[in-house]
């Protein structure tokens, strides 16, 4: 597309960093210009990204042939949803004005089964110090992430309530894509429709020796 603009929440342990190789990729290819992980609540790494957008929106011809991938990811607050109440209205307001310039602007993320998302987290950030069992899981961990809230130190982080339900529901019907990491090459075809990427590609991951044959078996159907 002559002008395209997507911001990726990317939520910790769903995939992201699989996504982030493919944006990245497009980058290397020259298609978009990448900034990659801006922290959810560093108002100075966004506030560059919105004085770069809103300054080619006011340039005339500064929105031919811009292409600008944003991946929101890391940091997290213990109690104020940061993301919710300050990135997220920014974006929406930024996506309006892109539009009625004629510029393509979009907004995805990607999900995953909680208790996946939740086994993965304990691998990766636990790393076996504390087993399985004994870890104080952190509640609601990718429903806090979204939020601009922290899924760290779990035995202090209060449940999430009926408040947070409704804004996440506001959230999320407010994007334009929401993937599922277990239907991932579905979302690679819708974020390919979306943001109109040539050719993307990644490579497969493989975290257990079990997983090789059915995904081998896949690849050959």
């Amino acid at each position: 597309p002559n002008c395209s603009v997507v911001f990726f929440h990317h939520l910790e342990k769903t995939g992201g960093t699989t996504v982030r190789s493919i944006l990245q990729r497009a980058a290397q290819l020259g298609q978009y210009d990448l900034f990659s992980f801006v922290n959810r609540f560093d108002k100075f790494q966004m506030q560059m990204i919105y004085h770069q957008l809103w300054h080619a929106m006011r340039t005339p011809g500064g929105l031919t042939n811009f292409r600008l991938a944003v991946e929101i990811h890391i940091g997290g607050n213990l109690d104020h949803p940061f993301f919710l109440k300050y990135t997220l209205p920014d974006l929406l307001h930024l996506r309006q004005r892109l539009r009625a310039a004629g510029c393509r602007c979009n907004l995805v993320t990607l999900l995953r089964h909680p208790l996946l998302q939740h086994l993965s987290w304990h691998y990766h950030f636990v790393n076996h110090r504390v087993p399985l069992c004994f870890w104080s899981n952190p509640p609601d961990c990718q429903s806090r992430l979204a939020l601009g809230l922290t899924c760290h130190d779990g035995p202090r982080i209060p449940p999430l309530g009926a408040s947070h339900a409704s804004a996440l529901s506001f959230m999320w019907r407010s994007f334009d894509v929401v993937g599922v990491t277990e239907l991932f090459d579905e979302f690679v075809l819708a974020l390919t429709d979306v943001l109109g990427l040539q050719a993307p590609a990644y490579r497969m991951q493989v975290v257990a020796q079990h997983t090789v044959s059915p995904q081998a078996a896949q690849h050959r159907e």
